[in-house]
């Protein structure tokens, strides 16, 4: 028998060539005509479904190693990586769509939040595609890419990191044409050691960003500033001082949600912003998105009022009223930065409430801290304390810190090893009224705290 590639070589015969209607690595979900990639993980192995996607209409598969039982007609791309291959097929389709700008997104906090933000303000003009949840790695950041139309105008895309040179990566994937740094926290400490590691990790999306692209930074955060001067691209600054390029100021939060004024320093131009969400970090968020809109010509106006209709990605300050009890479902995930501004979310919604409400804090561990764990922590605990939450109920073995230090301040507080014990307590504390915020990493799974009261 004869390979294909010896028939090719000795014939110089030309392939019949056909579009495949889409590229997909979930075997469950192929429709016909997709092509399937096997992508092998430490628990699953694609190349076990490849029939299975070939019997749902896969019109072929990428693999890396021999498959039987393959149907007659199907074709097969074999390749040493299949990961790799798969990221190479998200570059090439991205770059065969002509005109079309990719805006990328990262930071130690908020950037899932600010990827909703910003599609909805960039949508105001153009037909935009996003990350969906938070695919933000190097398989979710292909699927994004892949999932591009046509039409798409401009696709935003998050990225995560957990060490050096991971968002570098990613931007070799999507070659974005702007960036956007939320900011830099303490999160990965425990990876990168120093918040200057953590800040040059973030800062790999502007390095390569073209001439023409823009480069959006929290101008209130040194370690995002240190960013400017690494890129080519035009540097444009959001948050609250004054020699932001987009400021905000005149913040008020009631218990519908959050208003602001932000003013564009070249023009000189206000408008006010309503958000559906509660607390200055929000703020910051909705800043940072109205400035990447304004880089592509999107009026303040526009990015306005796609604001005051925009919603977060699930579990990130989700405001939910069972009964005559509010939650604040901020359970995704957690670092030092993003629980100081939940505790204060926390505190100017009782402040809104305008009455004798009760707030409760169920907190569980941050991870991967490293050697800062402890006293993250037990900073934690000083801010509850700090923004007069009522009842502090915590879980996991680093949460103990926090209730430690709450205990230590004078605060009421109770701490168990597991969800179990504190779902168990919050279900004899929770009464009408209260108002209750649920906050950890997103492995200690505090939301399912809700299902106690659903």
């Amino acid at each position: 028998m004869m390979k294909a590639s010896e028939v090719i070589a000795a014939t110089k015969a030309a392939i019949a060539d056909f579009d495949f209607t889409g590229v997909t690595t979930d075997s469950r979900a192929v429709k016909p005509g997709e092509l399937f990639v096997a992508l092998k993980g430490g628990n699953f192995d694609g190349h076990d479904y490849c029939v299975k996607a070939a019997e749902l209409g896969a019109a072929g598969v990428v693999v890396s190693r021999d498959v039987e039982g393959l149907p007659a007609g199907v074709s097969v791309f074999k390749v040493e990586d299949t990961l790799l291959a798969y990221q190479q097929l998200a570059h090439a389709y991205r770059l065969k769509q002509q005109g079309l700008k990719v805006f990328a997104i990262t930071g130690s906090n908020g950037k899932t939040s600010t990827k909703d933000l910003l599609a909805a303000c960039l949508g105001a003009k153009y037909k935009v595609v996003k990350t969906q949840g938070n695919f933000n790695n190097e398989i979710g950041l292909p699927k994004t890419l892949l999932s591009i139309q046509p039409d798409t105008d401009i696709a935003v895309v998050e990225m995560g990191m957990r060490g050096l040179g991971q968002i570098a990566e990613l931007c070799r994937i999507a070659e974005p044409d702007s960036g956007l740094i939320t900011n830099v926290g303490e999160t990965h400490m425990e990876l990168l050691g120093s918040m200057e590691n953590i800040g040059k990790a973030k800062s790999e999306i502007v390095v390569d960003l073209p001439s023409d692209g823009f480069a959006v930074l929290n101008g209130d955060n040194e370690y995002v500033l240190a960013a400017a001067g690494k890129t080519k691209a035009q540097v444009v600054y959001f948050g609250l001082g004054e020699n932001c390029d987009y400021r905000g100021s005149d913040i008020v939060t009631s218990a519908l949600g959050t208003t602001f004024t932000c003013t564009e320093k070249k023009s000189g131009k206000s408008v006010s912003v309503r958000l559906q969400l509660i607390g200055e970090h929000n703020v910051y968020n909705a800043l940072s998105a109205i400035a990447g809109a304004a880089c592509y010509g999107v009026p303040l106006e526009d990015s306005a009022r796609a604001l005051a209709t925009a919603r977060l990605t699930g579990s990130r300050q989700e405001i939910i009223y069972i009964g005559d009890i509010t939650f604040i479902n901020d359970a995704y995930n957690a670092s030092p930065a993003s629980m100081e501004a939940a505790l204060k979310t926390l505190a100017e919604a009782k402040k809104a409430a305008h009455g004798a409400v009760r707030t409760i804090a169920v907190l569980a561990d941050m991870l991967e801290l490293g050697a800062i764990s402890e006293d993250a922590h037990r900073r934690v605990g000083r801010w509850a304390v700090e923004n007069g939450v009522d009842y502090v109920l915590t879980y996991g073995p680093e949460a103990a810190y926090i209730s430690e230090e709450v205990k230590k301040l004078g605060g009421e507080t109770c701490h168990y090893a597991d969800r179990q014990g504190a779902a168990d307590k919050l279900r004899q504390l929770a009464t009408a009224g209260d108002i209750i915020l649920l906050k950890g990493s997103n492995s200690m799974q505090v939301g399912k705290m809700l299902e106690l009261f659903k």
